[in-house]
């Protein structure tokens, strides 16, 4: 059984989603996280051979970090889609831990909020390229702290 760390769908059905925002921006934060995942030649090998010219169009931005987790992972970011390193940050940074979750989506909101901080301005967050170049070099940041800490199985903030 493979890991699911993300799922759209629990996002655009669940309490507190904006109705306006349609479905497609629950996959927002999750394909700027495989879209990172992707640029950083952290996807597995059976996504990057399956899907090549997807994955060439989003290296080229020829489509959007949503729209690709939409079409092409149907909403979903899978252990299985990424390579060992990439599914192992996944699991310490978007997934985090039971009680705290991951530190991705605090990265993520506290890059692109649109809005005043409530839960759902996640979802107003348009999938757009300048979107990704917010977030991706965070994400960077924390893969480097993540290696930088021996790739532990949970990572938290810097100290400091």
């Amino acid at each position: 059984m493979t890991t699911k760390f993300d799922d759209a769908s629990w996002h655009s059905e669940g309490e507190g989603y904006p109705p306006e925002a349609g479905p497609e921006a629950g996959a927002t934060h999750i394909g700027m996280f495989l879209a990172w995942a992707v640029l950083a030649g952290h996807v597995s090998d059976g996504l990057a051979e399956d899907a090549a010219d997807d994955v060439a169009a989003l290296r080229e931005r020829t489509t959007t970090p949503g729209a690709f987790v939409l079409d092409l992972c149907d909403g979903k970011l899978l252990a299985e889609d990424l390579d060992e390193a990439g599914a192992a940050f996944a699991s310490a940074y978007y997934a985090g831990d039971v009680d705290e979750g991951g530190l991705y989506l605090e990265d993520y909101v506290d890059a692109v909020s649109p809005g005043d901080g409530e839960p759902e301005d996640v979802y107003r967050v348009p999938d757009t390229w300048e979107t990704y170049d917010l977030v991706g070099p965070l994400v960077d940041a924390r893969f480097s702290q993540w290696d930088d800490e021996g790739r532990p199985s949970v990572l938290r903030h810097r100290a400091g």
